[in-house]
């Protein structure tokens, strides 16, 4: 009796404080929110413009390269290489003279065809050009991409032989993909001001060399009208 007297007096005093009006709460689950992953775009490889102009500085050009190819010394690290090169044969290296026609370009202008050696027994191809007596206001020029069409990968350097006809390459190289717009070369010659010296222009293939077809076009010395020899 004492229990079920005092169950019912609990009962009574909660049944008294529910209201009539009360509405229970929505306890349906509300399902997870889901994300949706934002996908990773790959940008698209750009397209090589070719109708990029060198500088205009013709009437300042002391030395172009490309007309003067076949004066110079073409090897491929271990052979003498012909110039120009035969067609269709490029297996130890080739060198060639190319035009604005060649290249599709909208502007006249002359370019060297670079191709170091395909069959893996060499890396490279040198063109060690005739002697050119160096002044302070002197640069070098070109534009450097890879022949349309091809893949290329590969690296461009400037040199010069010395007096003891080492190889000398004291300036930056410059790595190219076929993949990158045209490269516009402007690079100073001035810490060989004075010297007479033997420029050679070298590819290098970046460990494959397949369609390493590399392009200088208008390889050429600028000599700067307002740059002066500083007096001591």
């Amino acid at each position: 009796m004492k229990t079920g007297f005092i169950s019912l007096m609990i009962f009574i005093p909660l049944a008294a404080c529910i209201s009539p009006q009360a509405t229970p709460q929505n306890t349906t689950t509300q399902p997870a929110p889901s994300f949706t992953a934002i996908p990773t775009l790959t940008p698209p490889l750009p397209t090589p413009t070719y109708g990029v102009s060198p500088l205009d500085d013709a009437e300042n050009i002391v030395y172009y390269f490309a007309p003067d190819m076949c004066n110079a010394k073409w090897v491929n690290n271990g052979q003498e290489l012909p110039c120009p090169g035969t067609n269709g044969q490029i297996g130890s290296g080739y060198v060639g003279f190319l035009t604005e026609a060649d290249l599709g370009l909208n502007y006249k202008a002359n370019a060297l065809l670079t191709i170091p050696s395909q069959d893996h027994d060499f890396y490279a191809i040198f063109g060690t050009f005739p002697a050119q007596k160096i002044e302070f206001a002197d640069f070098f020029r070109t534009q450097l991409y890879c022949m349309p069409e091809t893949q290329c990968d590969v690296t461009f350097s400037l040199g010069y032989i010395d007096g003891s006809g080492k190889l000398i390459e004291p300036f930056p190289s410059w790595s190219y993909n076929y993949t990158e717009l045209p490269r516009l070369i402007n690079f100073p010659l001035d810490i060989l001001t004075g010297k007479t010296v033997q420029l050679t222009l070298i590819v290098r293939d970046n460990g494959d060399p397949t369609e390493d077809f590399a392009v200088w076009v208008e390889p050429r010395i600028f000599r700067h009208p307002d740059i002066f020899t500083p007096t001591p």
